[in-house]
C-alpha cells in the first residue's frame, strides 16, 4: 500500500465520529446540497449496481438508496474501516438492503470488469495516491456507458468571494475542525489537498486520459465545490 494512503486512512480513523457533524458545520449544510447534484447527475435506476468509492460514512451511498427510484445495490470501497463502520451502522438503523461494504485501494479495486452501471466518489479523488491509477481503475468496473461522477471540494474562482473564502479555509476551518474533533492536523491536510488539486480543465484532462468520454463539470456554490462526470 502507498503510504500516502495509509496516511490517509488513518487520519480519517481518527476523525470519524466527528465526521459527520464536521461536514455539515463547516460547509453550512450546502453538502446536503451537493451530494444531490451528484446522485442527479449519476442517472440512478432501480436496477442498477453502483460503485460508491471512497465511502466513508456513506451519506452519499445511503442517500442513492433511500431514494424512490435507487439502485439495486449500493457498493462502497474504502480503507478507513473506523469510517466505514459508521456508514454500516446507519445503513442498519435505517433498514436499508442493498448495501455492502468492502476494505479495498482505489487504485487496485477488487472488482471484475464490466461490474457496475455507475460509480460514485465524494470528497475522496484528492486523497487518492494516485489519481489515474484510480480513474483507470474506476473505469475498468464500469459496464460499457457507464458513468462516473466525483463530487469534490474546489478553488472558486471570483475574485472577491475567493480571497474571503481563502480567509475561511485556510485560518478558521482549520482551527474549528481541530477543536472539535481533537485532530487538527486532519483540517490543515483538507486545506492542502483541495489546493493541489488539479484544477478543473486539468481533472478533466486526466478523466479523458484514463479513458472516459463525454466528460464536463459543473460548479457549485460560487466554485467552492466541482461535479465532474464522464462516461465509459
Amino acid at each position: 500500500m502507498h503510504e500516502k494512503s495509509q496516511r490517509v486512512g488513518d487520519m480519517f480513523n481518527r476523525i470519524a465520529a466527528r465526521y459527520d457533524l464536521l461536514n455539515h458545520l463547516l460547509s453550512g449544510g450546502t453538502d446536503f446540497y451537493w451530494r444531490k447534484v451528484a446522485l442527479d447527475t449519476v442517472g440512478l435506476k432501480p436496477e442498477a449496481k453502483i460503485l460508491d468509492l471512497c465511502v466513508g460514512t456513506a451519506d452519499l451511498a445511503l442517500g442513492a438508496m433511500r431514494r424512490k427510484a435507487g439502485p439495486e445495490m449500493v457498493i462502497g470501497v474504502d480503507l478507513a474501516l473506523g469510517m466505514m463502520r459508521i456508514g454500516q451502522k446507519k445503513a442498519a438503523q435505517l433498514a436499508l438492503g442493498g448495501m455492502q461494504f468492502v476494505c479495498g485501494n482505489a487504485e487496485e479495486l477488487p472488482f471484475k470488469e464490466d461490474k457496475f452501471d455507475g460509480a460514485m466518489v465524494a470528497f475522496g479523488v484528492r486523497n487518492l495516491a494516485d489519481i489515474p491509477a484510480g480513474l483507470t481503475s474506476i473505469r475498468h468496473t464500469l459496464k460499457p456507458g457507464g458513468r462516473l461522477v466525483v463530487l469534490e471540494l474546489s478553488r472558486p474562482g471570483l475574485a472577491g468571494f475567493r480571497d474571503l473564502y481563502q480567509v475561511y479555509f485556510r485560518h478558521v476551518l482549520p482551527r474549528l475542525g481541530g477543536l472539535i474533533s481533537g485532530d487538527g492536523g486532519a483540517y490543515s491536510y483538507l486545506h492542502t489537498s483541495v489546493m493541489d488539486f488539479p484544477n478543473r480543465e486539468r481533472f478533466i484532462e486526466l478523466m479523458e486520459g484514463a479513458g472516459f468520454t463525454a466528460t464536463g463539470y459543473r460548479d457549485l456554490s460560487l466554485g467552492i465545490a466541482t461535479i465532474y462526470w464522464g462516461d465509459k
